[in-house]
């Protein structure tokens, strides 16, 4: 047993340290909301107060969460100093929620490159502590199932590799959320009331502990209510007495954990759950529910994205992926069907089937509550270990010993794919890791641009990809390094001058020619960009001066401040240094 569950978490462990690093930052649902609870909680000490809109809010999108997710995961960042503590994102304008085609909500930064410093490592190990949660979702799924059939060596370790080799599972897990506590908790319960124990009262007071961690996870952990009330009728052994002192038993420590939760949302939102200050925020297009396409695609997105499905719910694997995982659930559904004697004879399996149809029943009332965002996998994550637990019964029974070898590999080699093949390539790296920005300077310069309040953005370094000579276009990369935001779309004007000052050649663009204007770069952002400066064919060779500097062509021409290195005012312009350019026939 010991090898089998060792076996599951170092595959687990090795997937997750994939996903943290292959995720980038801020790319799942509500995942800044998720650490801005998180950082709230280092900077104030007291629980954050929801809002009616997100302006209104102290942790817009997520102030109404209970508390113990983010809680846990102080560790990662009560060690950053107080002005670390700030998310610094630039949202994508093309981010497909936008109106545009391209899949990520933010762009990507020079921070988010390996070495991790600051912000972004204690990002990551706030990412960590939700991975050990899916460990504890692992291990509980295993154990769970060997509770069910103790007779069956394989039907353990199938189900956590179900649960371990999940990619949908190892995404949420590998995000700041509260989704991976709720689903360890959840499969910890359902564990907990398998058992036939000794001592009823103590079962019942460690199910009532279980219980109200989870109702301070998440308040979908109110779907596992009746798996408690189910799993005490049995303890009870059918007594009404004993059943209703179990309930008693359980309630009491859940109410004492977790009771004050529901008695603030009281106080604070006028109602138990905080219903009103979520929906006002949260809401989205209502649910068809009288439209069979609109079910069907509910039904596919909800299938999809318990598997597979990436990003804001915006990345999506290639079709035969879903098709293998499709397969895998008719494999287990066709085991249902001619299960073998060895699975009549085993007892407690509503169970695992209750928690499925509870967090089923969940979904269908968020869906009532708050529309379309509802059809989401991660919303039956809280009957993660069971839905673990029935599909390997299911396709044990189908496949008998022939499950393991056919089943084991393939899903480790598809967890392994997604990272690599299709959550990494989805997103744009534009920004340079500092040190290789700096290792392929060319030649160093500097030059601020900035008013006289503000930080700006820098030029470090130029250099020619090429040689310059009459009438060609020679190649010109500049490496800028932005001090902190950039809130207007300044143009790059690059000057080649003669001894006089004229301008010879010149070149104006915006930064990736328009792609990746000035307000999309990220505080901290390293760029080269590289443009062409066309060269008469007439021109004398000779020394000339490359001047660059930003302007804005929407505003007459005005040119932005330089300063230099020592602070001193340097006029609107750098002199990056000169270029030779070659007579025409020594540039045969």
């Amino acid at each position: 047993m010991r090898r089998t569950l060792a076996l599951c978490l170092t595959l687990y462990v090795a997937l997750h340290a994939l996903y943290n690093w292959a995720i980038p930052l801020g790319e799942g649902p509500d995942e800044p909301g998720h650490l801005a609870y998180v950082l709230f909680l280092a900077a104030k000490g007291r629980l954050p107060v929801q809002g009616q809109s997100a302006g209104a809010s102290e942790v817009p999108g997520e102030g109404h969460q209970p508390p113990v997710a983010y809680a846990l995961a102080l560790p990662a960042v009560a060690w950053l100093p107080l002005n670390e503590r700030v998310i610094v994102l630039t949202a994508n304008p093309r981010f497909v929620w936008a109106g545009g085609s391209e899949p990520g909500a933010f762009q990507r930064g020079s921070r988010e490159l390996w070495p991790w410093t600051g912000l972004t490592a204690a990002w990551h190990l706030a990412r960590a502590i939700s991975g050990l949660w899916g460990g504890l979702a692992v291990i509980f799924t295993y154990l769970a199932a060997r509770r069910l059939a103790p007779r069956d060596p394989w039907l353990p370790a199938l189900a956590a590799t179900l649960v371990a080799c999940n990619p949908q599972v190892l995404f949420i897990t590998a995000l700041v959320n509260n989704d991976a506590l709720l689903a360890a908790l959840g499969a910890a319960l359902l564990w907990h009331v398998l058992d036939r124990p000794t001592a009823p009262l103590r079962w019942a007071l460690s199910a009532g502990v279980l219980f109200g961690l989870a109702l301070l996870t998440k308040q979908s952990a109110l779907a596992l209510g009746p798996l408690l009330l189910w799993g005490g009728w049995r303890v009870a052994g059918g007594d009404w007495r004993r059943f209703l002192g179990l309930t008693v038993a359980w309630m009491c420590p859940a109410l004492l954990v977790a009771g004050w939760w529901f008695w603030r949302n009281q106080m604070l939102y006028g109602d138990w759950f905080g219903l009103g200050a979520f929906t006002a925020e949260f809401a989205t297009q209502p649910f068809g529910w009288r439209d069979p396409v609109a079910w069907r695609g509910a039904v596919r997105q909800l299938f999809g994205s318990f598997w597979a499905r990436f990003g804001w719910m915006s990345v999506h694997p290639p079709a035969w992926m879903l098709w293998l995982y499709a397969g895998v659930c008719g494999t287990a559904l066709v085991g249902w069907t001619r299960r073998t004697s060895r699975y009549r004879a085993v007892t407690a399996l509503e169970l695992p089937v209750l928690a499925v149809a509870l967090a089923g029943l969940w979904t269908l009332a968020f869906a009532a509550t708050a529309g379309l965002v509802a059809w989401q996998g991660r919303m039956l994550f809280p009957a993660l270990g069971a839905s673990g637990v029935l599909l390997a019964l299911g396709v044990r029974a189908a496949l008998g010993k022939l499950a393991p070898p056919l089943l084991l590999v393939p899903l480790f080699a598809l967890a392994v794919a997604m990272p690599l093949g299709v959550i990494r390539p989805a997103y744009p790296w534009v920004a340079l890791a500092p040190d290789v920005a700096q290792a392929t300077l060319g030649s160093p310069t500097y030059g601020r641009f900035a008013a006289a309040w503000e930080r700006g953005v820098e030029v470090r370094g130029w250099r020619l990809d090429g040689p310059a000579r009459p009438g060609t276009a020679l190649p010109l990369t500049l490496t800028w390094h932005s001090l902190e935001p950039v809130p207007r779309p300044w143009t790059i004007f690059v000057h080649l001058v003669d001894g006089a000052g004229a301008i010879v050649a010149q070149s104006n663009s915006q930064p990736h020619g328009g792609a990746l204007p000035f307000p999309s770069w990220t505080p901290d952002d390293w760029l080269a960009d590289t443009l062409r400066l066309t060269l008469p064919a007439t021109l004398p060779p000779g020394p000339y001066n490359l001047r660059v500097g930003l302007y804005r062509p929407d505003k007459d021409g005005r040119r932005q401040q330089v300063w230099a290195a020592d602070g001193s005012a340097g006029g609107d312009y750098v002199t990056l240094g000169v270029v030779q350019v070659a007579p025409i026939a020594d540039s045969r």
